[in-house]
């Protein structure tokens, strides 16, 4: 890092310039401390540019620059900027970039990972650690949480009428879908994780999209897994366990002592269910076998996801050659490798 600070420190003053006058466009007149040093400003630069009033100390080392208009969006990166660089935009704040203006504008709303202990002047910062790549995307160059992510965000420090109406908003402008939010809202769910219940509510009262019988949810997987060149699994195989708690499961492959379950339930009789699903995973785990559970949302609307999870666990179980298998199931779904 010192070499490529150095390197461009001695770069002409106006080629300097020119590269803060793009950066400060490009986030709406924000810059920070780190950002300009690393273009080639100098300290002494800096505090010349807050004497003159040029720009305007917003932040501990997050400047605004006086000659650009400001507006909400600075407000925005100012704050992501002094959050530092693993902050996201999400939560009210991150759906109202969406274009749902049914959220409040203020406090900024932003997420670090837990140990980040990030505290912003004007900001709730949150400290997740769920919040995967997946979740986020660029929008007018700041890291957003998606759409559906941001749903499953607001969900816990939103009430339940409000959270609806944020939802319907959001599908009925195309911005996402019951499904995906479903999708979302699976990959984080366990007992205690705020706003599980009440986005679990708001699902059941605006979708009625089709819960398939468990037969017919289950033929759609060994649909999705024949597709994805996968092998059979065996059916309705009994529960691998101590005795301690009896049942069947949907599909298994002995192979590799992995366990395939498929939902259809609505999202209140999964939330119910979460304690017994657990038992049921944690009975088989003491026997040396891994539970991978799949939704609705997921096996029909995402299949090709479904069977790379499955590809690569298995994979990783199995102790006959694991690239080669992977290599061998993307090449007949058409998966990446």
């Amino acid at each position: 890092m010192a070499t490529s600070t150095s390197s461009t420190f001695h770069a002409p003053i106006a080629t300097i310039e020119a590269r803060i006058a793009a950066l400060a466009a490009r986030q709406v007149g924000a810059v920070g401390r780190s950002q300009v040093l690393e273009l080639g400003l100098s300290e002494t630069s800096i505090r010349r540019r807050l004497r003159s009033g040029a720009w305007a100390r917003v932040h501990p080392g997050v400047y605004r620059v006086s000659a650009i208009p400001s507006s909400w969006l600075t407000e925005v990166w100012c704050a992501l900027l002094a959050a530092g660089p693993t902050a996201t935009v999400t939560h009210e704040t991150a759906v109202r970039l969406h274009g749902c203006e049914l959220v409040q504008l203020r406090p900024i709303t932003l997420t670090v990972p837990h140990g980040a202990h990030a505290r912003v002047r004007g900001a709730v910062v949150h400290q997740i650690d769920d919040l995967r790549p997946h979740n986020v995307m660029a929008l007018n160059g700041l890291p957003v949480s998606m759409p559906d992510r941001a749903v499953v965000e607001l969900a816990a420090t939103t009430r339940h009428k409000q959270l609806g109406r944020v939802l319907n908003e959001l599908v009925h402008a195309k911005r996402t879908s019951y499904e995906l939010v479903g999708a979302r809202l699976h990959e984080v769910i366990r007992p205690g994780k705020p706003g599980v219940v009440t986005l679990g509510r708001v699902l059941d009262e605006q979708w009625d999209g089709p819960i398939p019988p468990a037969s017919e949810l289950e033929r759609a997987l060994f649909a999705a897994l024949d597709a994805g060149g996968l092998p059979r699994p065996r059916r309705q195989m009994a529960l691998p366990s101590r005795g301690a708690i009896e049942g069947l499961v949907d599909a298994a492959y002995p192979d590799c002592r992995l366990i395939l379950e498929s939902d259809g339930r609505r999202w209140h009789a999964r939330i119910n269910d979460l304690k017994r699903d657990h038992e049921r995973d944690a009975e088989a785990a003491r026997a040396g076998w891994q539970t991978l559970r799949f939704v609705y949302e997921q096996i029909v609307h995402d299949p090709h996801e479904v069977c790379a999870v499955v590809a690569d666990v298995r994979a990783v179980r199995s102790t006959a050659g694991p690239p080669r298998q992977r290599e061998a199931i993307a090449a007949a779904s058409g998966l990446p490798r």
